[in-house]
């Protein structure tokens, strides 16, 4: 109830309201509630502005501009604030997609990584237990050794690694895709490190050729011979047209390491050779290279581009002419190759080593996304500790990928359980027909 006092101000005011009214124009009347007490409110209206004989408007005009002026204000209130909930909503889907994404491929590189390891693990048992042959690693069932024994059976390890025997299945390391027994998801491709280019040893006429077969200029068929030997031989005396610290120094560039390459990655900080990508994209699509303690070349492992290298006087016929032999059955003896390529080989005997090194290079591919990685893996013998060791592996960038069809489903790369000694090698598939 409000107070004699309030009433009579109440009174008072609205006398004041209506007087003004009725001299200066029109009101409409919005009545509402304030902490439970009841307001009046008024407005002006314009029109009224405009004629003092303007007549006052009826409580259905009142009401009318009433419900008009509260529609005009909760409308873009409510526009507002969809606008507002749809950002939110958007930008809540984008975080979760974004999220999801990148837990996809964070699963999938773990999933990469874990069978990798795997795989590498049956590698080693592989070449650690299988024999090596001119057909590359036998994988059969029926392994026999000139140290065997009925009594005690294999005696020396390094005797079994050279043995020459021919078992009912084998895998080449020629390049050529396996996919994997272990998990179908993964093609393998190996390649013994005897048939590639060896930066750590290779001769300077041997480069030579190989430089030229990618049309490098003569200028850097010279220079890089000269600046791969300086980045790797110990002392500062520079070669004719290589270059030692103070060269690299002058261009601000990281000096030599003066020791064997890790990596062949590693040669593209030498000096020149960052200025012959050919190269290293076609290195990229297949290994070229290796820096594996390895001696020998091996003709039943070398692609077309090296065997163009270290063969002097191949030409692309006699090297389709090998490789056609080859893919029939590999070379048993150097002569046997020197015949198939028309050439004389000097020192053919310290030179040519027609079985697979110690040393593997491993193209190891997803075969639902592409992603390929690559690495090198080597035994290591007559020391304490583990018998082997990863040189290095690298990731192969995305546009060097490609998709690899045409697999047979039956060639595939066989896990260590599948040794079975009743089978009598049955359940392998030759690497090679």
């Amino acid at each position: 109830m409000y107070s004699h006092n309030q009433l009579i101000r109440l009174i008072n005011l609205k006398t004041a309201l209506e007087q003004f009214q009725a001299r200066y124009g029109h009101f409409s009347e919005r009545i509402g509630t304030v902490r439970g007490v009841r307001a009046v409110a008024w407005r002006v209206d314009p029109i009224g502005l405009q004629s003092a004989k303007s007549q006052p408007r009826n409580a259905g005009e009142t009401k009318h501009h009433m419900r008009t002026g509260a529609h005009g204000f909760v409308l873009p209130l409510t526009l507002w604030t969809i606008a507002l909930m749809g950002l939110a909503v958007a930008a809540i889907n984008t975080w979760v997609s974004v999220a999801a994404e990148n837990a996809r491929a964070l699963q999938l590189k773990v999933d990469d990584e874990l069978a990798m390891a795997n795989f590498k693990n049956e590698l080693v048992f592989d070449l650690g237990t299988r024999s090596m042959s001119v057909r590359g690693l036998e994988m059969g069932n029926d392994l026999e050794s000139t140290t065997d024994t009925p009594e005690t059976g294999p005696q020396d390890l390094l005797a079994l690694m050279a043995a020459p025997k021919e078992t009912s299945a084998y895998v080449s390391l020629d390049g050529r895709p396996y996919i994997w027994q272990g998990n179908p998801d993964y093609v393998i491709q190996l390649y013994d490190s005897r048939g590639l280019l060896n930066l750590n040893g290779v001769q300077q006429q041997v480069l030579q050729r190989f430089l030229s077969l990618f049309d490098v200029p003569e200028t850097l068929r010279n220079q890089l011979p000269d600046t791969l030997t300086d980045w790797i031989d110990a002392d500062d005396l520079t070669s004719l047209a290589g270059a030692e610290k103070t060269d690299y120094q002058r261009l601000s560039r990281h000096p030599p390491s003066n020791s064997n390459l890790m990596t062949p990655l590693e040669a593209q900080s030498i000096l020149g050779w960052d200025q012959v990508p050919a190269i290293w994209e076609a290195d990229l699509q297949a290994p070229l290279f290796t820096t594996c303690v390895v001696s020998g070349f091996n003709p039943n492992t070398a692609p077309e581009t090296t065997l163009l290298a270290y063969i002097a006087g191949m030409t692309k016929e006699n090297t389709a002419q090998v490789l056609a032999d080859r893919a029939k059955a590999p070379f048993q003896s150097a002569p046997e190759f020197a015949g198939a390529a028309g050439v004389l080989i000097p020192e053919e005997a310290f030179f040519l080593s027609l079985i697979p090194g110690g040393c593997v290079i491993v193209d190891f591919t997803n075969r639902n996304t592409n992603e390929r990685v690559r690495f090198s893996l080597s035994l290591i013998r007559l020391i304490q500790g583990q018998p082997w060791q990863v040189d290095y592996a690298f990731h192969i960038p995305s546009r060097y990928r490609h998709q690899i069809d045409g697999i047979d489903p039956k060639i595939t790369f066989p896990t260590p359980e599948t040794f079975d000694s009743g089978s009598q090698g049955n359940n392998r598939t030759p690497g090679l027909q």
